[in-house]
C-alpha cells in the first residue's frame, strides 16, 4: 500500500484537482484509491464532500478528517492537506508527500526550500496551470531549481472556471436557479453587444454558457434564449421585464440580476477566474480526463 500527502505552498494552487486526476489514473490503472482531506482550513468540508461522492474513491466517508484518521486500506491513499508548512505533518504521516504549485513566471524562488523542508519524503512536485505554450520553458526551469518535476498539467478553462453560485455571491445577485445548476461551470461569458440588434446571431456564433447584458435590453436578453444561452447575467439593477423572465423560468435557465453595472461586474468576475477552489461535475470530469496525462511510474 502506497500513501502520499497533497501539499501547496499556498492555497488554490490546485491539491484537489490533481488529487482527483491522480486517483482516476491510479483507478485506470487497476489499483484500488482512497482519498482524505485533513482538517484545517475553510476549504476542508466542501473538498470532503467532494472526495466522498467521487464513484472510484473507496472511502466514502463524508467530512474532513485528522492525520491519525487518514489511514485506509486502499491500495492507495491520496491525502490532500491544508496549504502551507507541512513539515510536522511530513513527519507524523507514513506518506510520501507530493508537493502542489501554481504557474508562475519565474517559478518562485522559493520552491526547492519548500520541498527540501520535507527532506526525504518529497517526492516531487506538480506545476499546475502552465500556459501550453510555456510548457518546456516551464520544465527547463524547474529543472534549474533543482526540483523533482512530476508532472506538469496544463492551463485549463474548465478547471480555472468559477461556478454559478460563485458568480452570484460575488455579485451579490438576486439569483434564480436550481440546486442541480449550482455548481454549473461558467467558462465562456460573453458581454452582449451595445448596439440595438438583438444579437441573436452574435450568441449563436460564439456559444457562451452566459451572457452578461444590461437591465435595459430586454430584446438581447430574449436573443440570448433563442440561441440557446444557458444563463442570463443582467447588470444595472433593473427588474427583468415579464416576457424575458416567464421564458426563463419555462425552460429553467438562471438568472442573476445584479446592481452592478456592467463593466464594474466584468471586473468582479474576472477576479474569480483561477481563484475559485475545485468543486462540481464538470470539473471532477475534465479533471478526469487529464489523468491520462500523467505519468504515475515515478511514484511507484
Amino acid at each position: 500500500m502506497s500513501s502520499f500527502l497533497i501539499v501547496a505552498p499556498e492555497p488554490l494552487s490546485g491539491k484537489t484537482a490533481v488529487a482527483v486526476a491522480l486517483g482516476q489514473r491510479f483507478k485506470d490503472a487497476g489499483r484500488t484509491v482512497a482519498l482524505a482531506r485533513l482538517a484545517g482550513d475553510g476549504h476542508a468540508d466542501a473538498d470532503a464532500g467532494l472526495y466522498a461522492g467521487l464513484a472510484f474513491n473507496d472511502r466514502r466517508r463524508p467530512g474532513p478528517v485528522e492525520p491519525q484518521d487518514a489511514g485506509t486500506d486502499a491500495d492507495v491513499t491520496l491525502i490532500e492537506a491544508p496549504a502551507g508548512d507541512a513539515r510536522g505533518l511530513a513527519e507524523s504521516l507514513p506518506a510520501r508527500a507530493l508537493v502542489v504549485a501554481a504557474y508562475a513566471h519565474p517559478l518562485p524562488a522559493d520552491l526547492p526550500s519548500f520541498c527540501g523542508a520535507l527532506a526525504d519524503s518529497c517526492v516531487g512536485i506538480v506545476i499546475t496551470r502552465v500556459p501550453r505554450r510555456r510548457l518546456e520553458a516551464t520544465r527547463a526551469a524547474a529543472q534549474d531549481l533543482g526540483a523533482r518535476l512530476v508532472a506538469l498539467i496544463p492551463e485549463d478553462r474548465t478547471l480555472a472556471a468559477p461556478s454559478l453560485s460563485a458568480i452570484a455571491e460575488a455579485l451579490d445577485a438576486k439569483a434564480t436557479f436550481s440546486d442541480s445548476t449550482r455548481e454549473d461551470v461558467i467558462d465562456r461569458p460573453i458581454i452582449s453587444s451595445i448596439s440595438t440588434d438583438p444579437a441573436q446571431g452574435y450568441f449563436a456564433r460564439h456559444a457562451p454558457n452566459a451572457v452578461i447584458v444590461r437591465g435595459d435590453k430586454p430584446d438581447q436578453q430574449l436573443g440570448a434564449l433563442n440561441a440557446g444561452v444557458p444563463c442570463l447575467i443582467v447588470t444595472g439593477g433593473l427588474p427583468v421585464v415579464s416576457y424575458v423572465k416567464d421564458r426563463a423560468e419555462e425552460e429553467e435557465i438562471p438568472i442573476l440580476g445584479t446592481s452592478y453595472g456592467t463593466v464594474a461586474a466584468v471586473q468582479r468576475l474576472e477576479a474569480l477566474y483561477a481563484a475559485t477552489p475545485f468543486s462540481g461535475r464538470a470539473k471532477v470530469e475534465r479533471a478526469a480526463q487529464m489523468a491520462g496525462e500523467l505519468d504515475i511510474s515515478s511514484l511507484d
